[in-house]
């Protein structure tokens, strides 16, 4: 079954890298093709062979009802409320690319990888498809092949580079949640392929900066430092400053390669970052996010219920041109409190149950298991100012089998604690004297 894992990242992969899409009807694509079958399968498996078991309920129930609730508001807002211009269609196919393929994907390689050695390969694999993609990436650019790569043209995306994974923004969260999985491959590799790994993540990294995606470098910024805070006891300080300085010497290598590609970045980087960035006027230094923020907030106030329920999902497109850029606003503005508790509860249950395995996972698997720690921070901050829509596949593949990785671990490292003997305390210890009751002893004076 392994394989056809491996094929299934493949092909999110080649439909991404080969701008595709590989559609064969509305909402169905080949991806889906050999997800269903893949999670029937699966089904079947556990079914016939007894072996099911609950693992991580918390984050199970989170993605049930998060689903459910999500269908429920579909069903209110066209058959009940009646929102104008409410399409039920494409809201539901929406529905399905975005919500209901994501728990598939993340159920899938939860439940259907077991083991170190299917999380390392699961690991590489999607490694591989990332750096892979961001080095074709960087070839378009240079004139090599012609992947139809898009370059913005004008206006705020003027020579921003867009990437395989849709908006340049979408690029650079799913580079920052995967960049520490790239490093982590090329760390533990040997040999002539570790120069490879390197160069994915070199690439990718270069990818990176050709977004100009503020929320990419916040996120690449605050999220790794607080991952760095979390993971510290594994963290070395020698090794932190060395890593840090190597960092450093591969944003100045990739971003000279950004920089020859697209002479004109370095001029609008410099212009977003620092000029815009450091505007008096908020609105301009958050690129409209805080008016449009603003915005959704006051028509939640407008009507309090919502703050609780939410409007219904996608709603938001029907009364708002520009989105929120900011994915637990879109959360809570459609699906309430209940949409956003159950995204954090998924997010944080993956933090602390990779942190909680790093303990007693193997040397050959601690480094991913930070990696993924990494990732996620970063991609929990990127998500304050940005809204993904392609990446989410990969995103959930990935939680879906390094959360399984991590759960296995931990639940093994409880059964050993509960198995071991207690040791019985000894009567006494040989080493210590033992005098006489009733007999008290002062210096060298018997009293």
């Amino acid at each position: 079954m392994r394989l056809l894992f491996v094929l299934l990242i493949g092909t999110l992969a080649a439909s991404d890298i080969f701008q595709t899409g590989m559609s064969i009807g509305p909402g169905l694509s080949i991806k889906n093709a050999i997800l269903y079958p893949l999670a029937l399968g699966l089904m079947f498996r556990m079914a016939l062979t007894g072996r099911y078991r609950m693992k991580l309920p918390i984050v199970n129930l989170a993605f049930i009802v998060w689903t459910v609730y999500a269908v429920l508001t579909w069903i209110a807002c066209f058959a009940i409320i009646k929102y104008p211009g409410y399409e039920p269609l494409p809201s539901f196919i929406e529905l399905k690319s975005v919500l209901i393929d994501s728990a598939l994907f993340f159920f899938t390689f939860f439940y259907g990888t077991e083991g170190e050695p299917d999380f390392l390969l699961m690991g590489k694999t999607l490694a591989l498809a990332i750096g892979l993609a961001n080095f074709l990436t960087l070839a378009d650019l240079a004139g090599l092949v012609h992947l139809g790569i898009t370059v913005g043209q004008s206006g705020v995306e003027a020579d921003r580079v867009f990437g395989v994974f849709g908006h340049a923004n979408d690029t650079g969260a799913l580079i920052v949640c995967l960049l520490p999985l790239c490093v982590a491959v090329a760390v533990s590799s040997k040999g002539a392929l570790k120069a490879l790994w390197f160069i994915g993540a070199l690439a990718s990294l270069a990818v990176l900066i050709l977004t100009i995606s503020r929320s990419a470098y916040v996120g690449f910024t605050l999220g790794y430092a607080w991952a760095v805070w979390l993971c510290r006891r594994y963290l070395p300080t020698s090794r932190i400053v060395s890593w840090s300085l190597v960092g450093a010497t591969c944003i100045v290598v990739a971003g000279g390669v950004a920089a020859m590609l697209i002479p004109s970045m370095t001029e609008v980087l410099m212009d977003r970052v620092f000029n815009q960035s450091m505007s008096a006027s908020l609105s301009v230094a958050s690129s409209g996010r805080t008016t449009i923020w603003l915005g959704a907030l006051s028509t939640m106030m407008a009507h309090p219920l919502t703050l609780l329920t939410g409007f219904g999902w996608r709603v938001y497109q029907t009364m708002f041109v520009l989105v929120t850029h900011n994915y637990y606003l879109d959360q809570w503005f459609g699906l309430g409190l209940i949409g956003v508790i159950c995204f954090l509860t998924i997010l944080y249950q993956s933090v602390t149950t990779a942190r909680a395995a790093l303990a007693t996972a193997s040397p050959a698997a601690r480094p991913y298991l930070m990696a993924f720690i990494f990732g996620i921070l970063g991609l929990s901050i990127c998500l304050f100012f940005d809204n993904l829509d392609k990446p989410w596949s990969y995103v959930w593949v990935y939680v879906g089998f390094s959360l399984r990785f991590a759960a296995d671990v931990t639940e093994e490292a409880r059964k050993s604690a509960v198995a071991a003997p207690a040791v019985p305390r000894p009567a006494y210890s040989p080493n210590l004297s033992r005098r006489p009751a009733g007999r008290r002893v002062v210096g060298g004076v018997r009293r």
